[in-house]
C-alpha cells in the first residue's frame, strides 16, 4: 500500500514537472527567444487542455458564455502581446517580450479555466488580497476587493471588458461567485 501511494505521488510530481517552464538563462538573444517561445508552447498546450476539460462539462448557456469569454480573451491576449512586441521593435528583444507576454497571460488564463472547472485553486489570490488589506486597508479585505473590482473594466479596451464580463458571468453561474470578487481577481491577474 505504501509503495502504491509513493508511485502515485511520484507520477503526480513528474507529470507536473513535464509541463513546467524552462528557466531561460542564455545570454544569446536568439536562444532566449527560442526558450521563451518553447515555454509559451507548453503553456498553450496546458491552456487548451484546461479549456477542453471545462468545455466538456458545460452545456447550453454556460458553454456559449465560455466560448464568448475565450474569444474575447484571445483577442485581448493577441492585442496586448503585440503591443509588448511593438514597443520594443525593431529591437532584438522584441520577440522575447512577445513570447514572455503570451506565456504569462496564457498561464493566468489556464489558472482561471482550472478554477472555473473545479471551483478551487485560487488560494494565492485571496492570500495576496489579505496581505495587502492588512497593510494598506486596516485589514479590510472588502475595501481592497472593491478597489480592484472598480478597475476591472477599462474604457478603451473592448476585448478585455468583454472577456471580464463573460468570464464573471460564467463564474457566477457555476459557483454563485459575486461579480465584484471575480472582477477583482481579473484585475489582480491582468498582465
Amino acid at each position: 500500500m505504501t509503495m502504491r501511494i509513493f508511485m502515485l505521488f511520484a507520477l503526480w510530481v513528474f507529470s507536473s514537472l513535464a509541463g513546467a517552464s524552462t528557466l531561460c538563462t542564455s545570454k544569446i538573444t536568439r536562444e532566449l527567444e527560442t526558450c521563451a517561445r518553447s515555454n509559451f508552447e507548453v503553456s498553450d498546450r496546458q491552456l487548451n487542455s484546461a479549456y477542453k476539460m471545462l468545455a466538456s462539462r458545460l452545456q447550453g448557456g454556460d458553454a456559449q458564455t465560455l466560448l464568448k469569454a475565450q474569444r474575447a480573451w484571445l483577442a485581448y491576449e493577441e492585442k496586448t502581446c503585440q503591443g509588448a512586441y511593438d514597443v520594443t521593435s525593431p529591437g532584438e528583444e522584441s520577440g522575447i517580450d512577445k513570447w514572455t507576454c503570451l506565456d504569462g497571460i496564457t498561464k493566468n488564463r489556464t489558472r482561471e479555466l482550472q478554477y472555473l472547472e473545479s471551483g478551487t485553486g485560487l488560494d494565492d489570490f485571496f492570500y495576496a488580497v489579505d496581505v495587502v488589506a492588512k497593510y494598506y486597508e486596516s485589514g479590510n479585505r472588502g475595501r481592497f476587493i472593491d478597489k480592484l473590482a472598480a478597475r476591472a473594466l477599462v474604457d478603451d479596451e473592448q476585448d478585455w471588458n468583454s472577456y471580464v464580463t463573460e468570464n464573471c458571468k460564467l463564474a457566477a453561474s457555476r459557483f454563485s461567485e459575486e461579480k465584484k470578487d471575480c472582477m477583482a481577481r481579473q484585475t489582480f491577474y491582468r498582465y
